[in-house]
């Protein structure tokens, strides 16, 4: 049987930040990975989905400035065989960390024994402690035919160019995979099952969003559900709820995802599991405190965003080794949806705004005809600022953008440090760039 100060259950970005933490206070750290080093977010998520974004907005720009008569259809096979070559460096890379900092892997199922003990492909491992970091996975379709139809790291795993692709869902990932698809010359149909969609966005830019893809062949079909999939011989009819009907060639759903932590046997180590995931307190920990829990199989509140669970994975390496022993904090999250164009968001949200008049006002501007903006034919270019109105404070803001993630980073930035304009000015950034457009942003 062999033996750790600790052992992390899942190789993802949460794991990794736990583990290689952990071990870098000395610790003999051991990692188990069932499926995939760097779990969701490198092998079916944002890594993936960032590489092909990458090769979809070059072909914007090259048709943008072509005009459309005349300019080749996006290479989906070599741009899907540049992912998958990224997909599996980085995976490479992940394992590399671990042999680097001295953590021994394992490759296999791990399933508790006791509250000391895992099994491993028939391996014994034991530890003085555990962390808990296995993620979660897409959402049980139950709709008649649902065999039929692929969650969404099927899309961003794709090897074939997208030509008539449905949608179950309306949130970031959906709204990703509409702009990926469209611009490579699909038509895209997203079913959503209630009338919002992105919902912590504001309405309006998130109506701006919708209002431009629908000009590039993507239609958003509200209040309604799936209710039936058929398989035809080059195709699949779909049928909802409201008895709408079309033909498509996949549907991929972006349902949301559930905690995967069905196979641990989490009993037998005295795990309390609750509707939202493994319970844990302030200091992630489960209800048997030599074990924790970090990232999206936990049913901690926040987010469930990959920035979280490194985060919360950190934090549980330093607990582990008495470097801190205060209760966790969470500081504010910039949020992006890498749609085309892109939403951004960052603090106290318009929509909030907007309901409390008396203790916020705001600003907004049209960035369109900003020389950053407009060489790009960035037509839909917008930013809100939420000003406190008693601190004349900025406090939060929303943008629409090709370049929205970068925007509200550096808003995040001048925001959390509480940056006064005449601070902004005393740094001189280069000229012309997102940056240099900081000084007319900031000056009320």
């Amino acid at each position: 049987m062999k033996t750790f100060d600790t052992i992390v259950i899942g190789g993802g970005v949460g794991g990794a930040g736990a583990a290689i933490r952990a071990a870098s206070h000395g610790q003999k750290v051991a990692i188990v990975e069932q499926r995939d080093w760097g779990g969701t977010t490198v092998s079916r998520g944002s890594t993936p989905k960032k590489v092909l974004l990458g090769g979809i907005e070059a072909h914007r720009a090259f048709r943008i400035q072509n005009g459309s008569d005349g300019v080749p259809p996006v290479n989906w096979e070599r741009l899907a065989a540049h992912r998958d070559t990224i997909v599996s460096q980085t995976q490479e890379r992940f394992k590399r960390r671990f042999v680097a900092n001295n953590i021994v892997t394992f490759e296999g199922h791990a399933e508790f024994v006791d509250s000391h003990q895992l099994r491993v492909n028939g391996e014994y491992l034991t530890a003085k402690n555990f962390v808990i970091a296995t993620g979660a996975r897409p959402r049980e379709l139950k709709f008649s035919g649902s065999q039929w139809a692929e969650h969404s790291g099927g899309f961003f795993k794709r090897h074939k160019t997208p030509r008539n692709i449905t949608i179950l869902g309306a949130g970031v990932i959906a709204f990703a995979i509409a702009g990926i698809a469209s611009e490579a010359g699909a038509t895209v149909t997203l079913v959503q099952h209630n009338h919002v969609a992105l919902r912590g966005f504001d309405p309006q830019l998130v109506q701006k969003l919708i209002s431009h893809l629908a000009k590039q062949k993507v239609r958003v079909v509200f209040d309604d559900e799936v209710v039936c999939l058929d398989r035809e011989s080059k195709s699949l009819k779909l049928t909802t709820k409201q008895g709408k009907t079309w033909d498509t060639e996949a549907v991929y759903a972006a349902l949301g995802r559930v905690p995967n932590v069905a196979d641990l046997n989490l009993k037998a180590a005295g795990v309390k599991v609750v509707t939202h995931g493994i319970q844990v307190n302030d200091y992630l920990q489960t209800s048997n405190a030599k074990i924790f829990a970090v990232g999206d199989c936990s049913a901690v509140s926040t987010p469930k965003l990959a920035n979280y669970a490194v985060y919360q994975g950190k934090y549980v390496g330093d607990l582990l080794t008495a470097t801190l022993k205060f209760p966790i904090t969470y500081p504010i999250q910039a949020s992006a949806v890498f749609s085309l164009p892109r939403l951004a968001q960052f603090g106290v949200s318009a929509a909030v705004a907007r309901q409390d008049a008396e203790h916020y006002r705001l600003r907004e501007m049209d960035l369109s005809q900003w020389l950053t903006y407009q060489r790009e034919y960035d037509e839909q270019a917008q930013l809100i600022l939420v000003v406190d109105r008693q601190s004349g404070q900025v406090v939060g803001a929303e943008a629409i953008s090709y370049q929205a993630d970068v925007l509200i980073n550096y808003l995040a930035l001048l925001i959390q440090q509480q940056i006064t304009p005449t601070q902004l000015h005393d740094t001189l950034f280069a000229y012309p760039s997102a940056a240099a457009d900081l000084y007319g942003i900031w000056t009320d």
